[in-house]
């Protein structure tokens, strides 16, 4: 997956990267889950808020990811209700994300009651570098 970097990086300058974006946050606009099993990182995402005064309903779902040796045993969908219920205790009753076009996550998205709103060309790379379209889903919670 991409969740924002490209191939070409390395995965040394990877890992300085998000530890650079990480360190950079400002963390009364974010919210990140973190899935664990035995210790070892096996899932991810954010909730970036909306820092607009007629937007402090929704935020951006950010950087999922489920590690590709854990995928399948729904990692995935409980970091997403986990995503959904953090969104709710903050008064967030909007959530919305970007993920790359015809690919699972697409899929997986749909699966879990998210709305595909539409597709832009070139939105954003792929890992390898190719300019991929990116769709575009929201989901309106309710308590």
């Amino acid at each position: 997956m991409a969740l924002g970097a490209l191939d070409t990086m390395g995965r040394g300058a990877l890992e300085r990267w998000y530890r650079e974006v990480v360190a950079s946050l400002d963390a009364a606009a974010r919210i990140l889950l973190v899935g664990e099993q035995e210790g070892e990182m096996v899932a991810m995402g954010q909730l970036a808020l909306s820092g607009a005064t007629n937007a402090d309903h929704r935020a951006e779902v950010q950087r999922v990811g489920v590690a590709s040796s854990m995928r399948g045993r729904g990692i995935g969908r409980r970091l997403m209700e986990a995503v959904e219920q953090a969104a709710l205790e903050s008064g967030l009753t909007l959530l919305w994300l970007t993920t790359h076009d015809g690919t699972d996550a697409c899929a997986f998205y749909e699966a879990i009651g998210y709305t595909k709103l539409g597709v832009m060309p070139e939105y954003s790379r792929r890992p390898d570098g190719t300019l991929w379209p990116g769709a575009f889903y929201f989901k309106v919670l309710s308590a």
